[in-house]
């Protein structure tokens, strides 16, 4: 899966991809593997735990998604069935505004949770106009991509309007009002959805997006993933080398914290600059909520490109995962608002 050009992608589990790099160890040992057996097996177990988490939580999110599916054929074989005991004729016009629109009953009902299957699925007394038709007090000027939307399930509009900011965040307010599901889902950035860490959370990745202030995210792609590509660095720097700005997205127990690199990593041994970077913790020991540290303005190392080093953020290791270590903070080049200094993420320093 390619990233779209200027938007940051999402790597994920231990690395500094643009939308998610999750790493569900929580141990903070620095000892390297080679060095005993017993911390050979000890690596072993950890990327066992995390295939398993990664597993557990995509099957969860599966289950998630047939409930609602199933759910969904039960509400409109409800649906259907009311209607058949209403004096709805087949063929239906609406007035949306103004405007009239032929259609038939079965379009109307064909998603059981939008406006129609409600309005026309016995919910509510509903009744003519005096011309036979059923209005609706919208601006009908996009209603008839609604319309085929619902006739096909298959989302067409016009080159001009989607080059046209304005346009598309009209007809996005009218899908919302008739609550067609599946056109609000092909209007929202699907923004992390590969991470295991916060993709099935809309709220973080909402706030992740809105912390990017210096361009406008509008796809994700996972690049690293520690339980699948490995903790050595050069995977790391093999797979998001080159790719632009990044998320790193981290994961210890409950905690979900990382760091935002607006640059490409690279192995070139020098530090990328501060401006636009910053770390952030979504979840943490003291339940504060989502936070945002910015550049400590007394610093200018935002990220460190080191061939023998994973995802390293400001110029003091504020923020490091590498090989078998796992999280280093030094809090200095960036500033905490809640002044937890060191324990900012986790609530143990590392």
């Amino acid at each position: 899966m390619k990233r779209a050009s200027g938007s940051p992608a999402e790597g994920e589990p231990s690395s500094t991809s643009p939308s998610s790099s999750s790493s569900s160890s929580s141990s903070s040992s620095s000892a390297s593997s080679s060095s005993s057996s017993s911390s050979s097996s000890s690596t072993l177990n950890d990327h066992f735990s995390s295939l398993v988490n990664v597993i557990h939580q995509e099957q969860g999110h599966l289950d998630k998604k047939r409930a609602k599916l199933e759910q969904d054929i039960t509400d409109f074989h409800e649906m259907t069935e009311k209607a058949k005991c209403m004096t709805f004729p087949k063929s239906v016009v609406l007035d949306v505004g103004g405007k009239h629109f032929h259609t038939s009953l079965d379009t109307l009902l064909s998603d059981p949770r939008s406006y129609f299957a409600a309005m026309f699925g016995g919910r509510v007394p509903l009744a003519p106009q005096a011309d036979g038709s059923y209005f609706i007090d919208r601006d009908g000027r996009h209603f008839c991509y609604i319309l085929n939307y619902l006739r096909t399930h298959k989302l067409v509009l016009p080159r001009a309007m989607k080059e046209d900011a304005g346009m598309m965040e009209e007809f996005k307010m009218e899908a919302e009002y008739y609550q067609i599901g599946g056109i609000i889902d092909e209007l929202t950035p699907h923004i992390f959805c590969d991470s295991v860490i916060v993709g099935a959370d809309l709220g973080h990745c909402q706030q992740l997006v809105q912390w990017v202030t210096d361009k406008r995210m509008t796809s994700s792609t996972l690049l690293y993933r520690v339980s699948r590509d490995g903790m050595a660095p050069s995977n790391f720097h093999r797979l998001c080398d080159g790719k632009g700005a990044t998320y790193t997205i981290l994961r210890a127990g409950t905690n979900i914290f990382g760091g935002y690199n607006p640059t490409s990593w690279s192995t070139n041994n020098e530090y990328s600059p501060i401006q636009g970077s910053f770390l952030f913790s979504l979840q943490n020991p003291y339940s504060n909520p989502p936070t945002k540290l910015p550049p400590n303005s007394k610093f200018r190392n935002g990220s460190w490109n080191g061939a023998d080093w994973g995802p390293t953020f400001g110029g003091g290791q504020d923020l490091v995962l590498q090989d078998n270590r796992a999280f280093a903070f030094n809090i200095s080049s960036y500033s905490d608002p809640h002044g937890k200094g060191s324990l900012v993420f986790t609530g143990k320093s590392s």
